[in-house]
């Protein structure tokens, strides 16, 4: 499937968060943009955009783009509930969702569900509008 520019801009805009606040040396960090040669791992069926994780293995960052069309779609709300259970049995995780700034608060308001059916208080949420960055709502 082609990305369109949006998703390509939404996911680059992941990259640029972990490298600004995560170190990018200290990371493995695998994309699945167009003509990225090492692509993430799959996580319970689905390949996230961003991939980054640290050896010894003390974090793990899934980063998942998201248009304000696809974030409603079934199969996206399957990748974010997938993707955040992967993540809550990891020690220490971060789960970036970056969306258009139009639908911020329906992303927060998925990534909210999702960490509390999965109990996951190790998940630090990350919601990337283009206007702001911020964790989703009550989580630091």
């Amino acid at each position: 499937m082609s990305e369109t520019r949006q998703h390509i801009e939404l996911t680059k805009a992941i990259i640029s968060y972990v490298q600004e606040h995560f170190g990018a040396e200290d990371l493995a960090l695998l994309t699945d943009l167009p003509g990225s040669c090492d692509k993430p791992p799959r996580v319970y069926g689905f390949v996230p955009d961003v991939f980054a994780n640290n050896a010894p293995q003390t974090l793990v960052i899934i980063g998942e783009a998201k248009t304000a069309q696809d974030l409603a779609t079934d199969h996206s709300k399957a990748q974010i509930c997938e993707f955040i259970r992967f993540l809550a049995a990891q020690s220490r995780a971060v789960f970036i969702l970056a969306v258009p700034w139009p639908a911020a608060a329906s992303a927060r308001q998925m990534v909210e569900q999702y960490l509390a059916v999965f109990e996951a208080n190790n998940v630090r949420p990350i919601i990337l509008d283009g206007m702001h960055s911020r964790a989703a709502a009550g989580r630091r």
